[in-house]
Order: C-alpha cells, then sequence, then structure tokens
C-alpha cells in the first residue's frame, strides 16, 4: 500500500436492507437479505451505493481489520493490469501467447492469441468443476501448492509447470469458457513483458494508489510465482 495516507470511504448507512425479501433462484419460498447472508456463509460483505457505504456486516471470525482471501476478485485486477499495458502497446492481443512465452508453445495457450486468454474463450482440456475430484482444477490447485501433495506425487511443482501440461480441446475462439488458468497465463505474459510480477505491479500500479489501510498479499507457489487467478 505504500507509505501514503488511508482515505476513508464515505458512509450513509442504511437500516432497511436486512429486511428486503426476494425469491432465490431455483427457489419457490422467498428468504430476507440477512437470512441469505446466513444461508451462503458470508464472512462480510461491503455494499457501496453512489461512492458511498451503505451496509458493512461481518460474521464469525472476521473483523473489520481482518485479512480475507479475494478469491476471483483477483482475475478482475490483473485483468485491468492486462489492459493497461495493452493501451500502453506493450501487449498486443492479436499476437499467439507463445510469442511472449515460448515455453507455452507446446500446451493449448501457445496457438491461442491473448485476446482469448483475456476473454477465456480459449479451448482447454481442464474442467473446473469443484465437486468433482478428478478435475483439472484440482492437479492446479496441488501444483501451486494451496492443496498439500501426496508423499509419491510426481506431476507439476508450480503454477508454470502446470500451465505447460494443459491439452487443447475443441477450437479456440469458439466458445467462453470460465477457466482461473487463462489468468495464470495472462499473469505470465504480464511478468515477461515488464519484468515485474503481478503481486509487484498491481502494488506498484492500483493498490499503493487506492488509499488503502492495509498491505495486501498473493499466495506463491514453490518459486514464489503469485496465484494471478486468485
Amino acid at each position: 500500500r505504500g507509505l501514503g495516507a488511508a482515505v476513508p470511504l464515505q458512509a450513509a448507512l442504511r437500516n432497511d436492507i436486512d429486511a428486503i425479501s426476494f425469491v432465490p433462484m431455483g427457489a419457490k419460498a422467498s428468504m430476507t437479505w440477512e437470512q441469505s447472508l446466513a444461508a451462503t456463509y458470508t464472512d462480510g460483505i461491503v455494499v457501496l451505493h453512489r461512492g458511498k457505504v451503505v451496509y458493512e456486516r461481518y460474521f464469525g471470525v472476521l473483523k473489520p481489520d481482518g485479512q480475507h482471501a479475494a478469491m476471483s476478485v483477483t482475475k478482475s485486477v490483473v485483468g485491468t493490469l492486462g489492459a493497461m499495458l495493452v493501451a500502453e502497446g506493450r501487449i498486443d492481443v492479436d499476437k499467439h501467447v507463445a510469442y511472449y512465452v515460448p515455453e507455452l508453445a507446446s500446451s493449448a495457450f501457445g496457438s491461442a492469441t491473448v485476446r482469448q486468454v483475456l476473454d477465456m474463450t480459449t479451448a482447454l482440456k481442464y474442467s473446473e468443476d469443484y465437486a468433482d475430484p478428478n478435475a483439472e482444477v484440482w492437479a492446479h490447485a496441488k501444483a501451486g501448492s494451496p492443496l498439500p501433495k501426496p508423499k509419491d506425487y510426481t506431476g507439476p511443482r508450480s503454477y508454470y509447470e502446470f500451465l505447460q501440461t494443459v491439452q487443447l480441446r475443441g477450437e479456440h475462439g469458439s466458445a467462453f469458457a470460465y477457466k482461473t488458468v487463462n489468468t495464470d497465463v495472462l499473469g505470465w505474459i504480464i511478468a515477461r513483458v515488464t519484468g515485474r510480477n503481478v503481486a509487484q505491479l498491481l502494488s506498484e500500479r492500483i493498490w499503493s494508489r487506492l488509499g488503502t489501510e492495509q498491505d495486501a498479499y498473493f499466495t506463491v507457489d514453490s518459486i514464489g510465482t503469485p496465484f494471478a487467478g486468485g
């Protein structure tokens, strides 16, 4: 966050939001907003409207000054970094990924364009079905270290190693498919173009300029690569 002063958000808290009722998708009975937070195991939530905080709640062990995983919100800020570099002419979205990261030439990503990575229209043999224990997303997690590796594990031991193993399935550009590995590839491209990893670049270009109260952190793999996908 740097040494700059924190910039507090203006607040105009409302006490009527908890009582708002709605019928959840696929349900028949209505519930209130407050009930929905309990039903979805919400840890904390902040709602801004027209630049002001209108609702702020924390549950369980999370406190206002606590840290929480940003999860896939990370994709939005990494995508913003990528868009900045595109606007500066440092990344050409029509170039193939292999142009920037030759190490990915033999993977499914090598023949994809940067635009297809940004749009998540790459054709990959990669399932992000978290309910399937055999989905590739879990192999990705093992490679990057969020999950412990079995004693006999012989697979990839970093995000970069894993990305090189992703195979092609289908035709790039034919359909959108949400897959976290695309943002990891974008992070690699950003690092290659700038000589800075996404954590360093995000700190310099965004986080240190927001007036945040606290530092933010990236989880990293065994070789120190930040998890760009969140």
